[in-house]
């Protein structure tokens, strides 16, 4: 009874570490903070993009931002690095009827990049993008 109970013991205390060692090594959601220029109309404005980890170097964002005095949320998907090297995606307004593509890289904790538009099969360049954690 004694070995059945250390066995029970030393299962539970395994699964635990294994448990919490996931969750320590879990990626978390990131909060990048910036601007944008829409170099057509010379707009310029704040941006915030949240990272929501899907897998290893993937992610779900969302690019929160004012035009024309509304707030609007662009959602979509990212590939790359948070940190370091390229990151880029392509992004939908709420209404699902307009696509945007950013690519850029980070260097030194700060993003720089380009926004396009996508029309059918070809890009309208729409401007610039920057951010820092």
């Amino acid at each position: 009874m004694q070995r059945f109970a250390r066995l029970v013991t030393t299962f539970i205390v395994a699964m635990s570490v294994a448990v919490l060692t996931g969750l320590a090594g879990a990626a978390e959601e990131k909060t990048l903070k910036g601007s944008f220029l829409w170099t057509d109309s010379g707009k310029a404005g704040d941006l915030e993009a949240i990272f929501t980890p899907t897998g290893e170097g993937t992610w779900d964002v969302a690019f929160h931002f004012k035009w024309s005095g509304e707030q609007h949320v662009y959602s979509g998907k990212a590939e790359g690095s948070l940190s370091a090297g390229a990151l880029k995606g392509k992004v939908q307004n709420e209404g699902k009827n307009r696509t945007f593509t950013f690519a850029g890289s980070f260097n030194e904790g700060q993003f720089k990049g380009t926004h396009a538009e996508l029309n059918g099969d070809k890009e309208h360049e729409t401007g610039t993008l920057k951010l820092k954690s």
